[in-house]
């Protein structure tokens, strides 16, 4: 036990540590040249040097967020792969190509999908497929860092969790997507928080409480608990590693913030920002890499879990550039929240308590008008899913995702494949992620659902070997 909790303390210093000294070094990093700090330019290091074109798209929230969007409208080669029966449009629509939406996971951006390269990493082989892909990036990560007023030193800036990106961030993104292309639906691939933000924008709450962006000016639909994302926009859905009942999660970080209030702690201390990027600890970080590769990704690790023989160790660098991109500590509080749940099978909004003499004032009475928060309502999700789970995946683990299965109503789930050998970070880095999971992945998108099984089967077989 005294070892645990050793461990649980270290774990949570090194999370603390890293957090403050990011803000701490902030002056530093101002001494840094431009070109080599700048987000989008580090990201599209990763795509234009490969002959991809990359379009940049800023997208306001209905609370003023400004997120960023990555556009690859097509393939290296601008074949018109689309052509096939299988991806063309409905006759009379706008676009040659179908959309495919790409949402990264938790202390994640866009550069998830990009870092392993062409051939390799999701979003170019959906280009190189036909379609035309839209990366998305959430508030609060090194994308999406803007607001029409608010500051990031500003610690309004930072009061949201995973509820504001399903009810502002996905919906802003999706319909900016499908009305630029011209697009009438898209194709969805979410990875870890990814498939969060989409299960709860598609379910919407249960019951008559009301939720904060709910409000009497809202039509009617939306006011009677109408989900973020109406029916029809999403026309199927792939989830890879889905996190959304989390009672059963083993991330030892994740563990000890549920456990020891960690998320009250990092109130009380001023940090409202969790593990965010900063060039200069990247810079540290990456030259550690170079040394002693394992060192340098120990606490995502921790945290999230990969298969050391399924990744490029020489890539590692290059990984530690783009991640952790950050979150809020209100996001990482409500995962800490689920684990705590007692409904081990449901998934509810965040809880801010009932003390309404708090110091933010806030409580449920007064946000939800409720004592406790509203669940989603994960019944009402009618949307064909894909579902690809990791053995090994201690964010998304077996019994949780059986609970999932049990709250979503019957029949949703296409295809479900399980991946051995496969741990949380092995969906985005892992170097045989091609041929045991996008190649299932581009078929379940284009309609073959039959072929995915079959293929499915197989492959989940020899992922064990």
């Amino acid at each position: 036990m005294r070892r645990c909790l050793s461990w649980l303390s270290c774990v949570l210093l090194l999370a603390l540590s890293l957090t403050s000294a990011a803000r701490d070094i902030a002056t530093k990093v101002a001494t840094i040249p431009t070109l080599k700090t700048d987000p989008l330019v580090k990201v599209a290091e990763l795509v234009v040097p490969y002959g991809y074109p990359l379009d940049v798209h800023n997208v306001e929230t209905k609370d003023g967020f400004i997120l960023m969007l990555l556009r690859i409208p097509h393939g290296r080669t601008d074949v018109e792969a689309a052509s096939s029966a299988k991806l063309r449009q409905p006759v009379g629509t706008a676009a040659s190509r179908p959309v495919a939406f790409l949402q990264h996971g938790l202390l994640d951006s866009a550069a998830g999908f990009l870092v392993n390269g062409p051939g390799r990493s999701l979003a170019f082989l959906l280009a190189d497929a036909g379609y035309d892909v839209w990366l998305g990036n959430v508030r609060g990560n090194t994308l999406s860092r803007s607001h029409a007023f608010l500051d990031a030193s500003d610690e309004r800036f930072w009061q949201w969790s995973y509820d504001e990106m399903a009810a502002y961030d996905l919906p802003a993104m999706m319909q900016y997507a499908l009305s630029t292309s011209g697009a009438p639906s898209l194709r969805y691939v979410g990875h870890s928080q990814g498939t969060t933000v989409l299960l709860a924008a598609l379910a919407g709450p249960t019951g008559a409480g009301r939720v904060p962006w709910q409000h009497a000016s809202d039509s009617d639909a939306v006011a009677k608990g109408a989900p973020a994302v109406p029916v029809g926009v999403v026309e199927r859905a792939v989830l890879l590693a889905p996190v959304a009942v989390a009672k059963h999660i083993s991330s030892v970080p994740l563990l000890a913030m549920a456990a020891m209030g960690t998320d009250d702690m990092f109130t009380l201390m001023g940090l409202h920002e969790f593990l965010p990027s900063q060039e200069l600890v990247a810079q540290l970080e990456g030259r550690l890499c170079v040394v002693q590769p394992y060192l340098c990704v120990s606490f995502l690790a921790a945290l999230c879990g990969y298969n050391p023989s399924n990744l490029d160790i020489t890539r590692l660098p290059l990984y530690l550039g783009y991640t952790p991109a950050g979150t809020s500590v209100q996001n990482m509080a409500h995962w800490a929240q689920a684990l705590r749940a007692r409904a081990p099978n449901s998934m509810r909004y965040f809880d801010f308590g009932v003390n309404c003499a708090s110091f933010s004032g806030r409580c449920n009475q007064r946000v939800y008008g409720s004592i406790e928060p509203p669940r989603y309502n994960l019944t009402a999700i009618t949307t064909p899913l894909a579902v690809f789970t990791g053995t090994q995946d201690r964010l998304s683990t077996p019994l949780d995702l059986e609970y999932l299965r049990e709250s979503l109503g019957p029949d949703v789930v296409k295809l479900s494949k399980n991946l051995e050998a496969y741990e949380h970070l092995d969906f985005i880095w892992g170097i045989d992620a091609k041929e045991l999971l996008y190649d299932d992945v581009l078929r379940f998108l284009s309609g073959d659902d039959d072929d995915v099984g079959s293929t499915a089967a197989n492959q989940g077989s020899s992922a064990a070997l």
